[in-house]
């Protein structure tokens, strides 16, 4: 039984041969499509695997490795008289001591030298301190002196005036006198028992005698007035000679006394200094007497442990033998930073500490300046532990600055060529939309334990390779891992 099929009208008027090739090209299509996609099918399962990650921005970390000494951080000084020869130090530097144990011998001659010689020096320094002291004045003999002349020049001046005065008063008493004289010569009546012309002769001749005794006493009162102002300014130009001479005393007096009252404080300072000395000298000695009556010997003003320990035998003693820190005393680490960890390490950096085992965090309080060869000492208190003094494992992370484009360490390449990092595309292919490896060339700004920062032509869009199955390289098609798959 033949089907009969409901064909196009072209095709049955079609040639067979034309149709014979239409089937065979519909074949080889058909043949096309499934290879398509049993190579679709067989490239998938042979990609590489891919994990894809886009950069993001934040700071990069890296740990550091440093040396680091811990040491007593409050360690109290202890002084001993200086210059005596060390005879015993029978401790050492670390060593646990009680108040009264025995720290150091002295020689015991050279003590009672040393003894003598101080209560000499103190013995002088304090007649010294007594002398600048007492202060001087200044000496007012001259300024009293000429206060005493021109006194007795004052006097001389009051006398000379009424003695002149009195003369010239005496000298016009005899001239108003003699005026009275003449007035009466004038005024008197004729003589009446001598004939007229006889009487009126006599009377002129009274008058003319009269007249001229006038004349007398009035050129006596001009001499003594002349006189009296002559000694008058004689004795005012002596007095203004001795007052200006009391003056100038008086003036000297007043430097002087400014001098002396400067060179006084000057006195008394140095009197001060002086004082200060001889407390000192005396604190000195007493210590030089305390040790003698110990037998030579210095023993630990309390108990702790020995941090530093200057005294050596056979040499003589500084003004500080050494440090002893108390029981509950503090411990300091210093680290020594080369050039490359001081410009990582800042004041605030938390140090992890380890030693034996104690193990601490600690921050950095101080910085040293750099020195010679560009290493710095950085300081940190340490928390309470089982700290000893010694070396000490330290490490600590540094923190760059804000970065822009951040990638785990391991998304970054290397090669011949330079550094790059592989990102995926999507692309269309002869199997279709793939996703292809290109390469992206970076500069790296800043490394770190675990990540980088890098600048270069991509973003925080950009999904870079970070880790892959398989050896891939830049044209490489690749199958991204789905973690939540």
């Amino acid at each position: 039984m033949r089907l009969a099929l409901n064909l196009p009208d072209w095709i049955r008027q079609s040639d067979p041969q034309q149709l014979r090739r239409l089937g065979n090209l519909g074949k080889f299509f058909g043949a096309l499509l499934l290879i398509t996609l049993i190579a679709r099918g067989t490239s998938g399962a042979t990609m590489p695997v891919v994990t894809l990650q886009a950069p993001t921005s934040g700071s990069v970390e890296r740990s550091l490795q440093l040396d680091g000494t811990v040491s007593y951080a409050d360690g109290e000084p202890f002084t001993v008289p200086s210059g005596l020869l060390v005879t015993g130090v029978p401790v050492q530097v670390g060593q646990q001591v009680k108040a009264g144990d025995v720290l150091a011998t002295f020689d015991a001659a050279e003590l009672d030298r040393a003894i003598a010689s101080k209560q000499a020096e103190l013995q002088q320094m304090e007649v010294q301190a007594a002398q600048q002291a007492q202060g001087d004045t200044a000496d007012p003999y001259n300024a009293q002196l000429a206060q005493d002349q021109l006194e007795r020049a004052y006097e001389n001046t009051q006398k000379t005036y009424a003695d002149g005065q009195e003369s010239v008063d005496r000298m016009r008493q005899k001239r108003n006198e003699a005026a009275q004289d003449l007035e009466n010569a004038r005024n008197a009546p004729l003589d009446e028992s001598l004939p007229q012309a006889e009487s009126e002769a006599q009377k002129q001749s009274n008058i003319q005698a009269a007249t001229q005794a006038l004349e007398a006493a009035e050129e006596a009162l001009y001499q003594a007035e002349k006189a009296a102002e002559s000694a008058n300014d004689a004795a005012l130009s002596a007095a203004q000679s001795v007052e200006d001479t009391r003056n100038s005393a008086l003036h000297a007096l007043e430097k002087e006394e400014e001098t002396v009252a400067k060179q006084n404080e000057l006195n008394q300072a140095a009197a001060a200094v002086s004082e200060a000395s001889a407390a000192t000298l005396q604190a000195q000695l007493d210590a030089l007497l305390a040790l003698q009556q110990a037998g030579a010997c210095y023993t630990a003003p309390k108990g702790g442990t020995l941090v530093q320990l200057a005294l050596k035998v056979g040499e003589a003693s500084p003004a500080v033998g050494g440090l002893l820190a108390g029981e509950d005393a503090d411990f300091t680490l210093s680290a020594v930073l080369n050039k490359n960890q001081a410009a990582e390490i800042t004041v605030g950096t938390v140090l992890h500490v380890n030693q034996n085992k104690s193990s601490g965090d600690a921050a950095v309080q101080y910085l040293s300046e750099a020195d010679a060869n560009g290493q710095v000492t950085a300081t940190a208190t340490l928390p309470e532990g089982a700290w000893a003094a010694g070396s000490a494992r330290v490490s600590a992370t540094a923190q760059s600055g804000r970065q822009d484009l951040v990638l785990p360490v391991q998304a970054v390449r290397h090669d011949a060529e330079g550094t790059f990092v592989l990102a995926a595309e999507a692309q269309n292919t002869v199997l279709g939309l793939q996703n292809v490896l290109v390469r992206l060339p970076v500069t790296v700004l800043e490394e770190g334990d675990t990540t980088v920062s890098v600048s270069g032509p991509l973003d925080t869009t950009t999904q870079v390779v970070v880790t892959s199955d398989k050896s891939v390289q830049a044209g490489d098609r690749v199958r991204i891992r789905d973690d939540n798959a």
